[in-house]
């Protein structure tokens, strides 16, 4: 599990120093099948888990979990939840080890940004009707 973290996280990093972002099918490529786990100021944030066609389902570290869907504009990455909130936007953007994402509203960054901590092919713990892969 450690080495397709690894191999993700090279993917990842390899596809962004290219470029400013990371783009959507290099997003896409990582993020499928995989568990990703977000960190805010080193401590645990929440994990998307990626499936098919585009579809995610979020988990907050405290708990709760929405079904959602991505998308791509320009250099960012979409998400848009059944919580009915507004789409978010993402720059996925490459760090030393991994990468980060910051969020972006009005087209700039807010300042808000997420540390990629690590991957996997765990789906989330999400128990309950409409919920979960």
């Amino acid at each position: 599990m450690r080495r397709l973290a690894a191999t993700a996280l090279v993917l990842f990093a390899t596809a962004a120093l290219a470029q400013d972002a990371v783009t959507p099918q290099h997003f896409e490529a990582l993020a499928e099948g995989r568990t990703l786990h977000f960190n805010l100021d080193g401590q645990p944030f929440g994990s998307e888990h990626f499936l098919p066609g585009r579809r995610s389902i979020w988990r907050f570290a405290e708990g709760g979990c929405q079904q959602g869907r991505w998308w791509d504009e320009a250099d960012r990455i979409c998400f848009a939840y059944d919580n009915g909130g507004g789409p978010q936007c993402w720059r996925f953007l490459p760090r030393p080890g991994g990468f980060a994402a910051a969020l972006v509203e009005n087209g700039a960054e807010t300042g808000f940004v997420l540390e990629l901590g690590h991957t996997d092919t765990t789906p989330l713990d999400c128990p309950g009707p409409d919920v979960g892969s």
